[in-house]
């Protein structure tokens, strides 16, 4: 009881087999993930706002936008009330607290907070 029979291993195995685009190649990793990949070929997107009606390959992207509508900002600052839609954006946030500056000029080596700023910086030189 609660062993693996052959067949149950062989299944698993089975659907974790990469498998390739038809139209591109590229290898994909995951049981029903070349269906969603197929989309940006297609161009189809299947989930819609029901709020808006802007259109979405996938599911989570839908879920994600959704945010704006409700209002939630899920990702909290732990050093201050700021709150944010997007992970990325809490951890651009946080080097403010930490002075942390991870993007760097290649060309003077002057430091930035954010790589918005960088990018502003470089096109400055």
């Amino acid at each position: 009881p609660g062993l693996d029979t052959p067949d149950k291993l062989v299944r698993k195995r089975r659907s974790q087999m990469p498998q390739e685009c038809p139209v591109c190649h590229k290898v994909i990793h995951g049981a029903g993930k070349l269906p969603r990949h197929m989309r940006t070929h297609t161009g189809e997107k299947p989930f819609a706002c029901q709020v808006c009606g802007v259109r979405f390959t996938r599911n989570d992207k839908l879920k994600i936008h959704m945010r704006k509508h409700t209002g939630e900002r899920p990702y909290s600052c732990q050093h201050c009330s700021a709150r944010f839609l997007h992970s990325y954006d809490l951890k651009n946030h946080m080097h403010l607290h930490t002075g942390a500056r991870p993007y760097e000029c290649y060309l003077c080596h002057k430091a930035f907070a954010k790589d918005d700023h960088l990018q502003r910086h470089l096109k400055g030189q």
